[in-house]
This record gives structure tokens, C-alpha cells and sequence, in this order.
């Protein structure tokens, strides 16, 4: 399988660069919108921005940047680069490609146009926030076509390499990965319409309910999320160690394994009403039971990968003291994003055992979650890079920000458990936490402690990256 290419195909290529500085920019942008959030509560400067409201509306920017746009957006580079380069094969139809591309930029821009200047009322909505304006909605809108077509585009890719047989050897696994995460975001496009539907077609509904409307389709996310970051903690150990750490075969029955809790989502909607608890206990459900299985396996297969690999590694000189005593490339950033991805994923995980009532340790599980996956395809950006064939603006910086990034999301998301735990509820700020005693106000600094450590990390990637990809180099 080739993992490690730089004959790309022209209009593959082309694709595949648009695709990864559309992402990376949106973090600049999911960046800006913290930036305003901390201005929002600055003397002076908050009488500035549009509306009294502002901070909120900032938060509803930066979560939707950083949580929605961001994988939507990494996962479309994966979905062109696993269904051409990896299969050997042109993309379907370049100008069907574009015209998905540009529908999800238009989409964000949108986005980010009633953020900053403050349009609509800002609504916490788990998954994916609003705010209430036909700018908005219309981004919303445009994004999920242009990911749609994507996904079509996607699927004709792969189909016509299988078709053709135009790959050697089996198919690859990655390729199959990226498939399973392009199905779990077209099943949770179709949960949303039919969310939609059931919600403006059923009697009495005098408003939409956008904590329904987005409840199940957002849980499907999630597992097109983990479902492509496994598939980069795959693609990074073969960069790495030059194998793949799960046999074949075992690899794609624990994938169609979360495809069995994705199927069944859109049928939900025909047994319960939007408006039930049963509605999101199903769903949570799905959730709980279908992502932990196969990701607790290809996790202990990645650590047995890793700890073999060691132990061959330990006789050969290697840079740096904890190279030499654990024989591991802790300076190699693929390595390090790879290693603090799944500390920090699986952190979030075991948090979620915690969690009763509506506290910070449910944004603290989250945080952890969402942290290991952007991790992740931090860790893999550099080598789509050398793909591209970008060269790193700077090796050091690209070697510091895992760690970086990887300690203050972890800070953060010890300080949210630790202020959960003694009661600070969720979606509070200023004196509404109520931070009455130690316990709580040590485990909120943690928090604005680590949430400064991750930004610094956030922006050095985001800096490191761009550079890189408008082909800027630094001087010896």
C-alpha cells in the first residue's frame, strides 16, 4: 500500500491542497473566535463589540470551527487522498470534486460572517451550536451539500477502483477506514433531514427544536470522528514503524463493527418522536455501546505495536534521553501526536463513566474526546505536507506543539472533572459558577490554565502549517 508517495496525480493534488488549507484555516478562525471570547470580558473592549451578548456568541464560532468544520474539513483531505492516491486511481469527476469543495467553503464563510459581526440569538445546542439567522442557517445549509457531494464524489472514487482493480494487493485499509467514516456522515446528514422533517410534518410543533434536530445526527458524528482518527492512529504507525499494527482482516470487522450502531440511526426517527427522552436515550445509547468496543481494540493493538517496536529500538542510538531509555522516536511529531492522541482520547473516555447530572465533567469528557482526535490529525498534517511536497516552515516547532497542545488539553480537561466534581455546572460563566470553595475555584485555574497552554499549541500549528503550505521557508 503506498502510505508514503509523492507522485500524486495533478488534479488529486490540487484537491487534496485545497482541502487541508481549508481546514487549517479554520482553525484560524475557531482561534479567532477564542480570542473574542477572553475580549468579551475585557473592560472597555466589550463595550466595543456587537451586542452585550457577545461572549456567546463567540463560543458559538469557535465550537463549531473547531469541532464541526475542523473534522469535516480534515476528513474531506482523508476522504480524497484514501478513495484516489491510496487506490491508484483519478478522482471520479474533478468538477463535481470543486463544486463540493466550494459549497463547504461558501458554507463557512457564511458561518463566520454572522459569528463576527454578531448576528442572531446564540443557542448552546450540544453537537452543533447555532446562531438564530437565515446567514447562518444558509451556511449550514451550503456546508452540508458541499459535504454531501463530497461523500458522492467519495464513493464513485472507490467504486470505480474497484471496478477497474486499479490498486495491487488487498484493498487498502485505510481506504476502508475513511469509507466508514464517509458512511457515518452521510447516515448523520440523513438523521438530520429526517429530524427536520418529522419536526415541521408533526402536529402541535409551533417552533423548531434545534436540540432535537441536531441531537442524533450529532451523535452519528462522533462516530465518523473516532472512526477517522483510529484510521490516522493506523496511517501514523505505518508511517512510523513501517507495518500495520491489526491484521487485515480483524482491522475491517472491528470498522463494519461501528457501522452496525450507524446503520440502524435513521430508523430511530420512525419508532420515536423527537420530542421523547426515549428519542435521546436511543441514541446516547448507540453511542455508548458502539464506540467503545472496537476502538479499546485497536487501541491495545496500537499499544502492543508500539511497546514490540521498543523493545526492537532499544540497542540503536537515538536521540534524546527518553529515546534511549525507551527506544521510542519521542522527537518524531507523527510519533508524539500519535502517543498523546490516545492518553488524552482515552482520558476523555474513562471520564464519561463518571458523569451523572449536568456538570463541567461532561465538557471535561468531551474536551478529552475531541482533543485526542485533533491531535491526531495534527500529528498526521505534517506528512499530507511531504505529500504535497511542502516543506516544513519549522522541524522544531513542529516537534514542541504536540506536546504543547497535548499538555494544556490535558490540564483542561483535569481542571473541568476536578470543578465538576465539586459542582460547578456546565454552560456557566462569571459569577453564575458559583466558585464558593477551593476545590472549585483550583479546578477553573487549571482549566484557564491549560485552555492558554492549548491555544499556544493551536496556534503554532496553525502558524507552522500554513506557512508550510504557501510554500514560505525559514531561514537557516
Amino acid at each position: 500500500m503506498r502510505f508514503v508517495t509523492q507522485g500524486l496525480n495533478k488534479d488529486n493534488k490540487k484537491l487534496i491542497y485545497s482541502w487541508l488549507f481549508y481546514a487549517v484555516s479554520s482553525l484560524i478562525f475557531a482561534g479567532i473566535f477564542a480570542f473574542l471570547v477572553a475580549m468579551a470580558r475585557t473592560p472597555v473592549i466589550q463595550d466595543i463589540l456587537p451586542g452585550k451578548n457577545y461572549i456567546h456568541v463567540a463560543l458559538v464560532g469557535h465550537v463549531i470551527l473547531s469541532v464541526v468544520i475542523w473534522f469535516l474539513a480534515f476528513q474531506g483531505v482523508l476522504w480524497i487522498l484514501s478513495s484516489t492516491e491510496l487506490l491508484n486511481t483519478q478522482i471520479f469527476n474533478k468538477t463535481t470534486g470543486w463544486v463540493g469543495f466550494w459549497f463547504s467553503v461558501a458554507g463557512t464563510i457564511c458561518i463566520v460572517i454572522t459569528a463576527l459581526f454578531g448576528l442572531g440569538t446564540p443557542l448552546f445546542i450540544n453537537y452543533i451550536p447555532v446562531l438564530t439567522h437565515p446567514l447562518f442557517y444558509t451556511g449550514l445549509l451550503l456546508l452540508a451539500v458541499g459535504i454531501s457531494v463530497t461523500l458522492a464524489v467519495t464513493f464513485l472514487s472507490i467504486w470505480k477502483s474497484l471496478r477497474q482493480k486499479t490498486y495491487t494487493g488487498r484493498f487498502s485499509i485505510i481506504t476502508f477506514g475513511m469509507s466508514m467514516s464517509a458512511i457515518s456522515v452521510f447516515f448523520a446528514i440523513i438523521c438530520f433531514g429526517l429530524s427536520y422533517y418529522f419536526q415541521v410534518s408533526g402536529p402541535k410543533r409551533d417552533s423548531l427544536d434545534f436540540e432535537s434536530l441536531f441531537w442524533g445526527g450529532g451523535h452519528i458524528l462522533q462516530f465518523a470522528n473516532t472512526i477517522a482518527m483510529v484510521t490516522v492512529w493506523i496511517f501514523l504507525t505505518n508511517l512510523i514503524f513501517k507495518t500495520i499494527p491489526i491484521k487485515d482482516g480483524y482491522g475491517k470487522a472491528l470498522y463494519i463493527f461501528y457501522l452496525f450502531f450507524v446503520l440502524p440511526s435513521p430508523f430511530l426517527y420512525f419508532i420515536y418522536d423527537t420530542t421523547t427522552q426515549e428519542y435521546r436515550d436511543a441514541f446516547t445509547r448507540l453511542m455508548q455501546y458502539g464506540l467503545g468496543p472496537s476502538t479499546g481494540l485497536f487501541t491495545i493493538a496500537l499499544l502492543v505495536t508500539i511497546k514490540s517496536k521498543g523493545s526492537e529500538n532499544i540497542s540503536k542510538e537515538l536521540i534524546g534521553f527518553i529515546s534511549k531509555i525507551k527506544g521510542l522516536p519521542w522527537k518524531d511529531p507523527a510519533f508524539s501526536s500519535l502517543v498523546i492522541s490516545m492518553i488524552v482520547f482515552t482520558l476523555g473516555g474513562i471520564i464519561s463513566l463518571t458523569i451523572y447530572g449536568s456538570d463541567t465533567r461532561i465538557p471535561s469528557h468531551y474536551h478529552g474526546v475531541i482533543g485526542g482526535v485533533t491531535l491526531a490529525f495534527m500529528g498526521l498534517t505534517n506528512h499530507i505536507l511531504f505529500v504535497l511536497k511542502k516543506d516544513i516552515y519549522s522541524k522544531k516547532i513542529a516537534t514542541l506543539q504536540p506536546y504543547i497542545y497535548g499538555i494544556g488539553q490535558t490540564l483542561f480537561v483535569i481542571g473541568m472533572f476536578l470543578a465538576g466534581a465539586h459542582g460547578v455546572q456546565r454552560k456557566t460563566f462569571g459569577s453564575a459558577q458559583n466558585l464558593d470553595d477551593i476545590s472549585k475555584i483550583i479546578g477553573m485555574s487549571i482549566v484557564g490554565l491549560g485552555g492558554l497552554i492549548a491555544i499556544i499549541g493551536g496556534i503554532m500549528f496553525v502558524t507552522n502549517s500554513i506557512l508550510s503550505l504557501i510554500g514560505y521557508r525559514k531561514e537557516a
